[in-house]
């Protein structure tokens, strides 16, 4: 079966859209799903075994919302150096994830910035497309 999710960190942190998860648990063996979405309803598919965090992160909100992507960014980096397999998506896996992803590469120290980090995660991701007040808040978080 093919998957629509991507490996950003090799065998270890997954991107993707909102119908991914389900491959992510199975297929990926994921400990950890981070749903970027604010308009995200119960989670249907529980598996007692993973741990689900929601961090509402607005998808068209025109002001930066710094705080909450830092707080996802977090989450992922944390899950990742204990060992965990993580999996993140917003709706379709291209603005919210695409910015976690940039994000979670810069705080890995695996991008030494922005640019060098949206680079990495298009290339391995080609649909993410970050839309400026998303833009402004990695700027906000990582030029310093």
């Amino acid at each position: 079966m093919t998957n629509n999710f991507h490996a950003l960190v090799e065998d270890k942190i997954f991107m993707g859209g909102a119908a991914d998860v389900p491959a992510m648990i199975t297929e990926a063996h994921c400990d950890v799903i981070v749903d970027l979405r604010e308009e995200a309803a119960d989670n249907q598919d529980s598996d007692p075994n993973v741990t689900r965090v929601q961090v509402p992160i607005g998808d068209n909100a025109e002001t930066p919302q710094e705080d909450m992507f830092k707080q996802a960014i977090s989450i992922i980096a944390d899950a990742y150096k204990s060992g965990k397999r993580v999996g993140f998506h917003c709706g379709g896996g291209k603005g919210r994830t695409g910015t976690v992803a940039i994000g979670t590469l810069i705080e890995l120290g695996l991008a030494d910035s922005i640019e060098e980090a949206e680079t990495k995660a298009k290339s391995i991701r080609p649909i993410i497309n970050i839309r400026e007040p998303q833009r402004d808040a990695l700027k906000k978080l990582y030029n310093k």
